[in-house]
């Protein structure tokens, strides 16, 4: 038995060293060169009827940089948000909507009534006073009032995104009341 075993694990060595056949390597052949042609993205019904507001009152879409010398009155209506719509702005520490800013309310929700393939982001901001902790807490409430009322006046949740950058984002950088009162506000930015 172990003449067996030792016959049988010499051939099994052996025919395992065999050498085997490999084939030959086949290069694929090179595809010929096309012409990819840019492709632009078609703006959402939401961003025409935007565009075209825009073009109508002599503004362009833009971001108004913080450190942009543009006049006040320009954050004052629009903070960072995407034009028509219109910035809500609030009273310090505070999350409930000022009388002052329903009108702004109700042009952004019927801005958004109409154009029903326009999703918006709403973003929640604070003044620079204040932990970071709790003026995101606060920016978030904003947001989170601001989307409330949205979906009260007939505005689809699933479309309304919120997010805060607390004080993280001020538009105007200047430690007073005036500047103070910019960066305490939820902006509209269509997404």
């Amino acid at each position: 038995m172990k003449k067996f075993l030792l016959i049988f694990s010499f051939v099994f060595f052996i025919s395992a060293c065999a050498k085997k056949e490999v084939p030959p390597v086949v290069e694929a052949p090179t595809p010929p060169q096309v012409e990819v042609k840019e492709v632009k993205k078609e703006p959402s019904m939401g961003e025409k009827k935007g565009e075209e507001i825009s073009k109508i009152l002599g503004e362009e879409k833009r971001e108004i940089a913080p450190t942009s010398k543009m006049d006040r009155e320009l954050w004052k209506l629009y903070g960072r948000s995407t034009p028509p719509l219109l910035a809500i702005f609030f009273d310090y520490d505070d999350f409930s909507i000022r009388s002052d800013m329903w009108d702004r309310v109700r042009a952004n929700v019927r801005y958004l009534l109409e154009n029903p393939n326009a999703r918006v982001e709403l973003q929640g901001n604070c003044d620079e006073r204040g932990t970071n902790e709790y003026n995101m807490a606060l920016g978030m409430k904003r947001a989170l009032e601001v989307k409330k009322v949205l979906v009260k006046l007939g505005v689809d949740e699933s479309r309304i995104n919120v997010i805060s950058f607390g004080e993280e984002k001020p538009l105007c950088t200047e430690s007073d009341e005036s500047c103070w009162s910019i960066n305490r506000r939820v902006d509209f930015v269509l997404k």
